[in-house]
């Protein structure tokens, strides 16, 4: 097995509304996401596939979606506010965590369309220098 990696950096704020701790807090992240695409052959240029047919696309969706933005709970009452001082907010129908994005990014990825033999390894977002979260889907 062939195994591609691709990281993507950004900054994005958030909170845990139903959190107890102090995640419950406004706080910021320089986020990470580390994308690992495998496959059993590789093609005609010795390539899982080219790094930029991922990379490009996902880079260009997180900086519309997450890049510098407020990353919430549909739920947060704070968002009324935000979105009427045209704070980029990005809402999600759970909490933000690192494992809710990691599983989101791999549901975008999972769209796009992937070279015959290419599958999704896994999602790795990284929210501090010392946590992170990671999505594989499931082995059927």
């Amino acid at each position: 097995m062939f195994t591609i990696v691709t990281k993507i950096k950004y900054e994005y704020a958030h909170r845990l509304i139903l959190h107890q701790g102090q995640c419950r807090n406004v706080h910021g992240h320089s986020g990470e996401v580390t994308v690992e695409l495998c496959a059993e052959q590789l093609n005609e240029n010795g390539f899982v596939m080219d790094f930029a047919d991922v990379k490009a696309p996902l880079k260009q969706w997180i900086n519309d979606h997450w890049d510098h933005a407020y990353l919430a709970n549909e739920a947060d009452p704070l968002l009324p506010s935000l979105k009427a001082q045209e704070v980029k907010v990005f809402c999600f129908p759970a909490e933000p965590s690192a494992e809710v994005m990691a599983r989101y990014l791999y549901e975008y990825l999972s769209q796009l369309p992937l070279p015959v033999g290419v599958s999704i390894k896994r999602i790795t977002v990284l929210e501090t220098c010392t946590g992170s979260a990671i999505y594989e889907p499931s082995k059927a």
